[in-house]
């Protein structure tokens, strides 16, 4: 094999680890969040990472992970039912080298709520692996659980 082909399949092989551990870091993302585990969420975020909530149940945006982790203990000290399950789901993640984007639907069902949107994120990997640099939650749906309501859609349509 040439040594042209090896760096290709080099590179290919780097993009697809890099692609599997931001699936990864994902679904810790999801976990920590439904095990109220604050700290740990933030740790998911690069240092000075950035989780902007869209206006979802009136948050905005919250620079770095102290403030990130502060938010979401905030946020898991309000009343959900006992109970809530955070679902991410259609990614699409493209890998540039040590940075990378990813665009992923999300559902959170939970207090007898259903809500629904997308996460735009940007990623960038650091001395401690693969983190979430800035991520966008926009919001396209609130309603109660199970009953679809057009009205309370806010998202794109076809």
């Amino acid at each position: 094999m040439s040594a042209d082909k090896t760096k290709q399949l080099e590179d290919r092989m780097q993009d697809l680890e890099a692609e599997c551990e931001i699936r990864n870091l994902m679904a810790t993302y999801l976990l920590k969040v439904d095990a109220n585990d604050p700290k740990g969420v933030g740790e998911i975020f690069s240092k000075d990472g950035v989780m902007d909530f869209g206006g979802l149940i009136g948050l905005g945006a919250y620079k770095g992970r102290e403030a990130i982790a502060k938010v979401f203990g905030d946020i898991g000290a309000m009343e959900m039912g006992g109970f809530s399950w955070h679902l991410a789901h259609t990614p699409c993640i493209e890998v540039h080298g040590n940075k990378a984007i990813g665009h992923w639907g999300w559902t959170v069902l939970g207090g007898g709520l259903e809500t629904g949107g997308v996460y735009n994120d940007e990623y960038v990997k650091t001395d401690e692996g693969w983190k979430v640099k800035k991520r966008v939650a926009t919001p396209y749906y609130m309603m109660e659980f199970g009953k679809w309501d057009n009205e309370r859609f806010q998202g794109p349509t076809r």
